[in-house]
């Protein structure tokens, strides 16, 4: 028997691994930032996505959850969760190659969590539409930063990635 047989436990990981990720994004966030990724406000349907994405993914925790593996999947997703954490934190000041290293990170995470909590379904219910989610206002930012910063953004557009040097 498994600890990641028991709902609560499956739960309080996963609210233990966003509560850290939380942190973790934050303290990067106050530490470093990179002037030509000013913030731009997000469109108000984000917040309707999120909270239906989260909401659906944590129905899914107690009736689909369970261990991976006999437990492994799950540490493993916990390991990718932390690694996603890392990588956020390392990402603080930028890299000359890739614009948006935080979008990355967090992308990272939203993959590792439902692996963690045992509930493949969670990729459905929380990975899909947050990276659908982050994808366009991810282009949307870009679009809107071009108009603001012009032609110091383009260069910038032009010697770097998004999220994956050399993919996207």
């Amino acid at each position: 028997m498994s600890l990641f047989d028991d709902p609560l436990f499956r739960f309080g990981t996963s609210g233990t691994l966003i509560l850290f990720y939380s942190l973790t994004d934050h303290a990067a966030r106050r530490s470093a930032a990179d002037p030509l990724r000013a913030r731009v406000k997000p469109p108000r349907w984000l917040g309707a996505v999120v909270f239906t994405s989260i909401t659906a993914f944590y129905l899914c925790i107690k009736p689909f959850g369970g261990p991976l593996l006999a437990g492994w999947g799950n540490l493993a997703g916990i390991a990718l969760a932390f690694a996603a954490m890392g990588l956020r934190w390392g990402t603080r000041f930028g890299l000359t190659r890739v614009r948006m290293p935080e979008v990355a990170a967090r992308m990272a995470f939203y993959m590792a969590l439902p692996l963690a909590v045992g509930v493949p379904l969670g990729w459905l219910a929380l990975s899909v539409p947050a990276i659908l989610a982050t994808a366009y206002v991810c282009v949307r930012e870009d679009r809107l930063l071009l108009a603001q910063w012009g032609q110091s953004y383009a260069a910038r557009i032009g010697s770097s990635a998004r999220w994956i040097p050399g993919v996207f």
